[in-house]
């Protein structure tokens, strides 16, 4: 089994448990709504759960674009991330306009997180090639 069918298969196996669970979320923001709306605490947990939502539509989406266009294609904010931020404050704010509201700060923090975590994880081999690549320079301007 060669590695790109191993990859391929983690982003499709990835891809569709974050389907699983954008369903499940989904269906329960709306299975709860009367509960999401009984309290201002409520509401403030209902925009969490709507960023959980976005979470898991973005890594669907993304894992999706992986299989279709190779295991190196990233998310870019245009399409897929304003996409499924959009789809997570609708899906939030059907049920109360706080949680549109609360569920945007909660994503807008999320994506802060997940962006950081992804450039500390596939930014390894850049920095090592920038580093070698200055060591090399520094050595041939001694000699």
């Amino acid at each position: 089994m060669s590695l790109e069918t191993k990859s391929g298969s983690s982003n499709l196996v990835t891809a569709v448990i974050s389907c699983i669970f954008s369903l499940v979320i989904f269906a329960t923001i709306r299975f709860y709504a009367g509960w999401i709306t009984a309290s201002q605490m409520n509401t403030i947990v209902g925009g969490f759960i709507g960023s959980w939502l976005f979470l898991f539509t973005l890594t669907a989406v993304s894992n999706v674009e992986m299989l279709v266009f190779g295991n190196d294609f990233q998310a870019k904010f245009i399409p897929e991330i304003v996409t499924c931020l959009t789809l997570a404050i609708v899906a939030s704010g059907v049920v109360h306009r706080v949680c549109a509201t609360t569920c945007f700060l909660f994503c807008i923090a999320a994506l802060y997180f997940v962006n950081r975590i992804s450039n500390k994880y596939h930014n390894k081999g850049s920095s090592a090639v920038e580093q070698a690549s200055i060591r090399r320079g520094g050595a041939k301007k001694n000699k």
